[in-house]
């Protein structure tokens, strides 16, 4: 009890108001709080993101290598496909992709 008397009759730096806590001590507590806040986030993302890895893991680990190759292959022809549609210049100088805009243009 002695402890939480000698707490309510400090002195406010800031206004010299008998129990008034002072604009500093307001910031110290703020800037604390925000910092434990800060903490716990990054302590709650760290773990998610733990969890992401190890699931991530577990599926990887699942996929045997003829799926896998699949996949790769797969997204090889739709890589190939797109660069042929879109990404060579044609021997005019001009892109696929514009004269296909232009064409489309026409029909408006």
């Amino acid at each position: 009890m002695a402890g939480s008397q000698a707490g309510s009759h400090t002195t406010s730096r800031s206004s010299g108001v008998p129990g008034g806590d002072s604009l500093y001590d307001q910031a110290t507590s703020a800037a604390r709080n925000l910092a434990d806040q800060a903490s716990d986030r990054w302590d709650d993302v760290a773990e998610q993101g733990t969890r992401y890895v190890q699931r991530g893991r577990d599926v990887v680990g699942d996929v045997d290598g003829t799926t896998l190759a699949g996949w790769f292959v797969a997204g090889a022809i739709g890589f190939g496909l797109a660069w042929l549609m879109f990404g060579q210049r044609s021997v005019s100088g001009d892109y696929v992709a514009r004269r296909m805009s232009a064409s489309s243009d026409h029909y408006r």
